[in-house]
């Protein structure tokens, strides 16, 4: 995914979402743009991953060595910092509001950060850099847009797939949420598109794909796709998660311990949402935005009304430090073992989320 060039254009800027393949394409783009090789080692800062506000406000405060045009402050692992509008410090909200000329900042979050009403990229200074093209979105590509998505990877690739392909890779890498008993597609996650076409270019080895081929390639995906360790658990399914965690691990042992972490407190700050609006007393559409439904899926939110009285606050707010615990655990930030510690979370999650 190549960044748009006016998003690269801007000196202070954000890149959030689930697609690991585009943020590193964005922020090496980013960084090409801003920071001058010659300069890097004495004019880059990398903030430490999950860094506080003060840490990245005192690094921005630094003075660019003598000779370097600007000095660039890289935040990983941003999320954190993106709380309720009204929790930004004033010193960072201003600097926020009015970059200066001779710094550059790049946050980076590993999720997709919600800009409904009250959340940090729903009110100001983030609606006003969403305005002026300072955020860009590496989510999963839409159900709608996945078949155009594939259509144009696997021209690049000279890979003959054709319409029946398509509509077959689709439906096995589609991504799915369960909830209140019934499946809506979410779209693909464009990293594990890219890498199924490209098997399937070595497979067909110039000549045209095969239904075969694409059950071979596919097996484990079909079986258990990207929410299925999620499925299993907020199903009460522990012998299910624990498989599709195994699994998991033993198709990406270094990249699926994050996603699978990003996905349950993707569902853990749903819950806080709504218990949040609830108590606000927030009802009917804007109740659907607070929580990052659509009005088409209203239907979902008896379910989520019904976990989220059964886990109440202190719960959910208990279950999401375990999985930040468990995140810090995977970073080297804590003693203990990565399978270990995914196990055990899993487990404790099909507990808290089934009652």
């Amino acid at each position: 995914m190549a960044a748009p060039t006016g998003w690269l254009e801007h000196g202070f800027a954000l890149v959030h979402g689930e697609d690991g393949d585009g943020r590193r394409e964005a922020v090496a783009a980013w960084k090409a743009r801003h920071v001058d090789p010659e300069w890097a080692d004495f004019s880059l800062t990398v903030c430490a991953e999950g860094c506080p506000w003060p840490e990245v406000l005192a690094a921005l405060q630094e003075a660019a060595p003598l000779g370097a045009a600007a000095r660039t402050v890289i935040v990983p692992a941003a999320d954190s910092l993106f709380t309720r509008a009204k929790d930004l410090p004033p010193a960072v909200k201003a600097i926020l509001e009015h970059p200066p000329q001779e710094v550059n900042l790049l946050l980076v979050a590993w999720t997709s950060l919600p800009a409904a009403p009250g959340k940090a990229l729903g009110a100001k200074p983030w609606t006003d850099w969403a305005k002026a093209g300072r955020i860009l979105k590496v989510g999963p590509v839409e159900h709608k847009d996945v078949p155009a998505f594939l259509e144009a990877r696997a021209r690049a690739l000279g890979l003959r797939l054709g319409p029946g392909g398509i509509r077959l890779l689709q439906e096995r890498l589609s991504n799915e949420r369960v909830m209140g008993g019934r499946k809506r597609s979410e779209g693909a996650h464009p990293g594990i598109l890219t890498r199924a076409l490209e098997v399937l270019h070595l497979m067909a080895d110039g000549g045209p794909v095969t239904e075969a081929m694409i059950d071979q390639a596919t097996f484990r995906m079909a079986g258990e796709r990207a929410f299925a360790w999620k499925n299993a658990w907020m199903r009460g399914d522990a012998a299910g998660a624990l498989r599709a965690l195994r699994e998991a691990l033993e198709d990406d042992p270094s990249g699926a311990p994050l996603q699978l972490l990003g996905q349950a407190r993707g569902e853990l700050t749903r819950v806080l949402d709504y218990l949040d609006a609830a108590a606000r007393g927030i009802q009917g559409s804007a109740l659907l935005e607070a929580v990052g439904f659509s009005p088409r899926q209203a239907f979902l939110l008896d379910a989520l009304s019904a976990t989220a009285r059964r886990m109440q606050m202190d719960g959910a707010r208990r279950a999401l430090h375990r999985v930040n615990q468990a995140e810090r655990d995977l970073k080297g930030l804590a003693l203990g073992r990565s399978q270990a510690t995914l196990l055990d979370l899993t487990l404790f999650l099909g507990r808290a989320w089934s009652g």
